[in-house]
């Protein structure tokens, strides 16, 4: 009788994913190439307003850099690592420049590096305010029709003129304007809320 191998494909990491990642990118034993890994906050891994293509380009070029504050990768080195044409690299990489989530200086081969104060970029501002939201409602409504409702405030005009006063504020900022964010992210807290009630009225929610 023909015994079944067990298939360790199957069976359950008991390790914190973190520390279990680490020792993923340390292994060595059957390649010397990559022994690290990119730390990515969950800010841009999320981050409405971004697009797939957008999401892996950055990371990609976030993994390149490493511990530099620069780096210089190729079109074609892009998007072999990302799965895609060097042209829709191309074109999301004018996607991330215009959006000011990255600096792009113009060389043989293009060198990138990160806008400072990243932590407080628009995109990511009112993204995390939006999760923020959802997580406040999330359980009023039917999750599905939830996420439905999200797309379209992400593609909402209402949702690109708050992205463009948080913009406008970096551009010209002043020592005044030191709780500007908060304002700005407080009113559009505000907009979701109305958007919210008007999508999901009380009496439709039980």
């Amino acid at each position: 009788m023909k015994t079944r191998t067990t298939d360790f494909w199957l069976i359950k990491s008991t390790k914190a994913a973190n520390v279990y990642m680490d020792e993923v990118a340390k292994e060595s034993n059957f390649t010397e190439k990559h022994k690290g890994y990119t730390i990515v906050p969950q800010k841009l891994h999320r981050c409405y307003g971004l697009n797939e293509y957008e999401k892996l380009i950055l990371v990609d070029i976030i993994a390149y850099m490493s511990d530099k504050d620069e780096c210089y990768p190729t079109m074609e080195m892009i998007a072999r690592n990302i799965g895609c044409s060097s042209k829709t690299v191309e074109r999301h990489i004018k996607k991330l420049e215009d959006k000011k989530l990255i600096l792009v200086s113009q060389s043989k081969n293009n060198t990138y590096s990160l806008p400072n104060y990243l932590h407080v970029h628009p995109y990511l501002l009112l993204s995390e305010k939006t999760h923020e939201f959802i997580g406040s409602v999330r359980k009023q409504v039917n999750e599905r029709e939830l996420t439905l409702w999200i797309q379209v405030v992400v593609n909402s005009d209402g949702y690109t003129a708050y992205t463009a006063r948080l913009q406008r504020l970096h551009e010209r900022r002043f020592s005044t304007d030191k709780f500007a964010e908060t304002e700005i992210l407080d009113s559009y807290a505000q907009y979701l809320t109305t958007a919210f009630a008007k999508r999901f009225p009380l009496d439709v929610n039980g």
